[in-house]
Formats: C-alpha cells, structure tokens, sequence
C-alpha cells in the first residue's frame, strides 16, 4: 500500500523544470541526523535543518520529513545519498515531470533500496516488460512472491509502522533549491 499521503502532496506535477518531492525519513538514530541533513542538503543544493519528532514505532528513533521543488532526478540522488547511510529507513517520492511518471523510492536497512513508478492515484505501476520477463522466467507457482517484489510489498509491510508513528509529525517545507 502507498501512503496516499505522498501523493496527495505530490499534486499533478509542475509546469516548469523544478517537480515536487516528498522525503519522509522514518527511522533514524539521533546521531545520524546530522549527517542525514549534510547529505540531503547537499543534494538540494540548500541548507536543510528538519524537525525531528520520536517515532513511537521505533523507540529510540526519530522521524522528519520534508517537502521540496527540485529538478527532475532529485528523488533519486537523495535515494542514492541516504541509503548509504545504511541505518536509516526511509521513503522519498518525486512528482511527474514532462515525460516521466512519478517514483517512488523505499528503503530499509534489511530490505535495501526499491524503486517502483507511482501512478497519479498512488498505485504502483509495473511495466510490460517487468511483467512479460516475470512470466517468461519464472514457474507459475512463484510468479505471486515474484509480482510481490515488483509491486515492493516486503518494504510496504515494513516501512507502514514506521509510517502510521509518524502520522501527524512535522514536515518542513523546503521552497527552493538549486
């Protein structure tokens, strides 16, 4: 299940060359946050200070999360960025921009880092061709834990606590950058 929340956020994308953004940080220790906001300041090319709030999911670490407007792309080099931070769970989405849908990107420190397509109602998409590769390669009995993977179940399954602990966090808003 996508958290509808993100694409309410996202809205139907921008006219112009910067897209919206969501970056939802859902599982943090204290002392990485400072490091967390080097690296996504340094992707938005702007200083960023977010607002950390317990993520009662988790007991000992925090969640923050932060709107932005960046160039397309943006979603996944903060993705690329924060999942080298290796123990930090989070979800980062970029709205469409001419010619490309939006993204999602999940992470966890058990799961690593999955990337689906959003469509404009939050439902991920899987591509023709992810489905035909899926069907032509794999035994019918494990073509369900193979649609699983491509839909990012396992990461839904364990970033949803993490998300239902944040409801009614902070957000920063973060209106330029680059």
């Amino acid at each position: 299940m996508v958290n509808m929340t993100f694409a309410r956020a996202l809205g139907s994308g921008s006219g112009g060359s910067a897209v919206p953004g969501v970056l939802a940080v859902l599982a943090c220790p204290p002392a990485v946050c400072p490091h967390l906001e080097f690296g996504v300041s340094s992707v938005l090319s702007a200083a960023v200070s977010l607002t950390w709030t317990p993520q009662p999911s988790a007991p000992g670490m925090l969640y923050a999360a932060l709107e932005w407007r960046a160039g397309p792309g943006t979603a996944g080099r903060l993705a690329s960025r924060l999942r080298g931070l290796g123990v930090v769970s989070f979800e980062v989405v970029e709205g469409p921009s001419a010619g490309v849908d939006s993204e999602r990107f999940s992470f966890t420190p058990d799961l690593g880092l999955h990337r689906a397509a959003i469509a404009a109602n939050g439902d991920v998409v899987v591509g023709e061709a992810a489905l035909r590769a899926l069907m032509t390669r794999t035994a019918p009995d494990t073509v369900v834990r193979g649609l699983g993977k491509l839909l990012g179940t396992a990461w839904d399954d364990a970033l949803e606590p993490l998300r239902r602990g944040a409801h009614g966090a902070p957000v920063s808003l973060l209106r330029r950058t680059g």
